[in-house]
């Protein structure tokens, strides 16, 4: 169970998280470095970094005058070139990456990527590196740090295929990045109840500071492919930060119904257009994240949350029903009962008499679109709604139930 949470902690794109996580691979790295050199100084009495080194056996002339300084600043050089090469092609490659993602869903994605750590990180390490192996090519031969510069110079390698070691966790983020679950998932963290009413308070640039926009269009490209899965990530990302919001954002008057009501309208939205291009099972998450929406709203007693979702399923109830989706109607039936049975649970008496309203609509304009299921549906609904209020001692709510039940029942007659 532990090493699950360190993983999980080490793959958060925050920079404590990350920075931890490249110092765990330089320790590794470290440590191999360590136990190949006690394996060749056991294997070889005359081996060593630190001590019995060529600049503890000869001068500097000497050094110079046999070609060792040469030698030196021809490995160092050689490895500074490849580190520049390399960091070059891998910063050309990562902004071709930037590019096709924001191509193909967002050019808010860019910001995805301007906040990743690993890129800042990795460049870090291949600068320092850079520059310490271009500094020691230029002291070398002048004496300085005498007896350690054979430490120093192993330290330039070391730092080298540490530098080396890190693309391969850095190119397996990168690669992360450009799936659209990874892209959404961490979009949805940028949807906070301070930026949703910020939107709704401004009147212009409002597609910019949005931000549930940015999963918008990458839901609204997958509708186009009929790519379904991730038609539902994004959704169920946006589903579970509103619900995060709901339990634990304190909402002035009208904040709540600004926020919620804005992003459940464009939950909505992806319900709408799945029923237009035929997408029966885009349009079941829809429903399947406003129903989910709006039991929560009833459980933390969010009253404004829970109409604005009755109000969307009733919604795509409508557009279901110009497209003669006759399964898709029953679901949204069934969706508005269990809300109905959350809200008479809570003994929210209010939220009751809605449902039953819109679920005696339903029924109604199913009579006419001679829908017998549907009107089945409604009517049992009601009366399995008006049994838990009933249980539940909420006389006015089950009033209004009867009184929906009774008009109902006269027009099937």
């Amino acid at each position: 169970m532990l090493p699950e949470k360190w993983k999980e902690y080490l793959d958060k794109p925050l920079w404590p998280n990350r920075l931890a996580y490249y110092l765990i691979i330089f320790i590794a790295v470290l440590s191999v470095f360590g136990i190949v050199i006690l394996i060749f100084e056991s294997l070889f009495s005359d081996f060593s970094i630190l001590s019995n080194t060529a600049y503890n056996q000869y001068n500097t002339t000497q050094l110079s005058d046999m070609g060792f300084f040469d030698n030196e600043r021809y490995l160092l050089s050689a490895l500074v070139q490849s580190l520049a090469a390399v960091i070059a092609l891998v910063i050309t490659l990562s902004l071709v990456a930037v590019q096709l993602a924001a191509q193909s869903y967002s050019a808010r994605v860019i910001d995805v990527y301007k906040q990743n750590p690993d890129m800042w990180i990795l460049l870090g390490i291949y600068i320092l590196t850079i520059f310490y192996g271009l500094g020691l090519i230029k002291i070398i031969g002048l004496g300085i740090l005498s007896n350690y510069m054979e430490g120093a110079i192993f330290g330039a390698y070391f730092m080298g295929f540490f530098a080396f070691i890190c693309l391969v966790p850095y190119m397996w983020k990168t690669l992360e990045l450009l799936k659209p679950s990874t892209v959404i998932k961490l979009l949805a963290n940028d949807i906070t109840p301070e930026k949703i009413i910020e939107v709704n308070r401004k009147e212009e640039q409002i597609y910019e500071i949005d931000p549930v926009q940015p999963i918008m269009d990458i839901i609204y490209i997958a509708l186009e492919k009929n790519d379904n899965e991730t038609v539902k990530n994004g959704l169920y990302a946006i589903k579970n930060a509103t619900v995060d919001l709901l339990k634990n954002t304190k909402f002035k008057i009208f904040e709540e119904w600004e926020a919620t009501t804005h992003i459940i309208q464009h939950i909505e939205n992806i319900g709408l257009q799945a029923a237009n291009r035929g997408n029966e099972y885009s349009m079941k998450f829809a429903l399947m994240s406003l129903e989910y929406i709006g039991t929560e709203s009833i459980i933390h007693k969010r009253y404004d949350s829970s109409v604005a979702v009755s109000h969307s399923i009733f919604s795509l109830y409508q557009h279901a029903q110009d497209k003669k989706m006759k399964l898709f109607i029953l679901k949204t039936i069934g969706s508005l009962e269990n809300m109905g049975s959350e809200a008479a649970k809570q003994k929210e008496e209010e939220i009751i008499e809605r449902i039953s309203e819109i679920l005696r609509v339903i029924g109604e304009k199913s009579i006419d679109e001679k829908h017998k299921n549907a009107v089945k549906m409604s009517s049992t609904s009601l009366k399995r709604i008006g049994i838990k209020a009933e249980n539940r001692k909420l006389m006015h709510a089950l009033e209004k139930i009867r009184e929906d039940q009774n008009k109902l029942s006269n027009l099937y007659q």
